[in-house]
């Protein structure tokens, strides 16, 4: 890794904390780029880091990921980054308002040995520590739907290698409103309306015709945080019950498909006002996201 002066790593810091500041506040548009899609594993000679920042009401401030004492990106909620690195023993960490000392860059109290062949998953931590929050790939899974790539700012980490192809299969996500499928609070197979039944309809055809085998898909639901957040969670899972089964029932196999709930988990927004305003302010909350074997 290249030495660099503490001057050096001052300024890309101060300037990487403006960007990222500047990014915050500007359309979403330009900060965002695709939603999440399982990434193939790591090559045999490269380590693959997935860092990520699901929705949440903790802080806005954007979360600075350092790699190697270099900054990486800046984590907007409802954000991930991934990029590959060398075997080997690495620092990583992510720092909120950080500045003027950027511990991140200076400090890095995080050190571990990062294993051929492997991708970890790491949450990005808000606290003040630094600490990576490494998950299993199965409970990051889940968290990363609806998420999108972090890509307004490039990367300083100079460790930071091309990642190569490995063969993990990826997915595309095809997303639908829950508006469209269902009416409000409801999540029976009974009541998804004619334009739902139209829309996955349109899309089973298309994978009938796309694939040589079934694909394997997940469905996930999500709500607003109007109510309870338990019930909620109640909701998003019947929802995607409700969807399953209508793919089931055009034709795609039942044991090829699973459904999950997100429930308010991934909220990116907060509304304000009457009952009535904030149902029609959280409508992009309410979604079915159907995840699908791309092969």
């Amino acid at each position: 890794m290249k030495n660099k002066s503490i001057l050096l790593l001052a300024a890309f810091a101060s300037l990487s904390a403006m960007s990222a500041m500047s990014a915050f506040s500007a359309t979403t548009q330009n900060n965002f780029g695709n939603v999440w899609r399982s990434m193939p594993e790591a090559a045999n000679d490269q380590v693959r880091v997935v860092y990520y920042r699901p929705s949440d009401a903790v802080s806005t401030a954007p979360a600075h990921i350092y790699v190697d004492g270099e900054f990486q990106t800046a984590l907007l909620p409802g954000s991930y980054s991934t990029f590959c690195l060398n075997p080997g023993t690495h620092s990583l960490g992510s720092f909120t308002n950080d500045a003027p000392s950027y511990q991140g860059k200076q400090q890095q109290p995080w050190r571990d040995n990062l294993a051929a062949g492997k991708t970890y998953y790491i949450r990005a931590s808000l606290d003040g520590t630094g600490r990576p929050l490494v998950t299993s790939a199965s409970e990051a899974q889940q968290q990363l739907v609806g998420t999108r790539q972090q890509i307004h700012l490039l990367s300083r980490a100079s460790s930071v290698v091309a990642c190569q192809e490995g063969t993990m299969q990826s997915y595309d996500n095809y997303e639908f409103s829950s508006d469209l499928l269902f009416n409000f609070a409801s999540a029976s197979s009974d009541d998804i309306s004619n334009e739902g039944r139209k829309a996955i309809q349109q899309l089973t055809a298309t994978l009938k015709r796309q694939a040589n085998n079934q694909p394997h898909i997940v469905v996930t639901g999500f709500t607003d945080p109007i109510g309870d957040e338990n019930s909620n969670m109640q909701l998003g899972q019947r929802r995607a019950d409700a969807i399953k089964k209508l793919l089931v029932n055009n034709g795609l196999s039942g044991s090829n498909i699973s459904s999950q709930s997100m429930g308010e988990s991934q909220v990116s927004k907060q509304c304000q006002g009457t009952r009535k305003e904030q149902v029609a302010c959280y409508a992009g909350e309410r979604r079915v996201i159907i995840s699908v074997e791309n092969k």
